[in-house]
């Protein structure tokens, strides 16, 4: 028997757009972590470059725009599919451009919210030590 295993890598944006950051609601119809807020990103198409994935990735979900400059700000790594897929990704930190939000399918809401609310939301830990991570970094978050 043979057990097929496959690994993703993947971007998530921590969106500023002065002193707010962009969380968006997962649906109760994903497969992991229905319900929750959540921040914009995916996984990477074969061949894409990472600026590129984290562009799509956010106008996919929330119809904006962000500039090209963006910090690492924490690597992660989980496990889905009964153990077979693995997930590895990145967490970065990037400021709004343009465009008015306009939620896609997987998602139901949406908010603006200063970094240290975090903890009020119904949101996986994860998103939490992303955040924890990228306020740590020094980045010009005007506009």
């Amino acid at each position: 028997m043979i057990c097929m295993r496959e690994i993703y890598p993947a971007l998530k944006a921590i969106i500023m757009k002065a002193d707010k950051m962009l969380i968006i609601k997962r649906s109760s119809k994903e497969d992991h972590f229905k319900n929750q807020w959540d921040i914009p990103g995916g996984k990477f198409d074969f061949g894409e470059n990472p600026l590129d994935c984290l562009k799509r990735e956010v106008f996919e979900e929330t119809n904006i725009k962000i500039y090209d400059d963006f910090q690492p700000a924490r690597v992660w790594t989980f496990f889905k599919n009964n153990g077979k897929t693995q997930v590895v990704g990145v967490t970065v930190l990037c400021k709004y451009k343009s465009g008015k939000i306009k939620l896609g399918e997987e998602h139901t809401d949406f908010k603006w919210i200063n970094p240290s609310e975090i903890g009020v939301y119904n949101i996986h830990d994860g998103i939490k030590e992303d955040v924890k991570s990228a306020m740590k970094l020094k980045f010009d978050l005007g506009s």
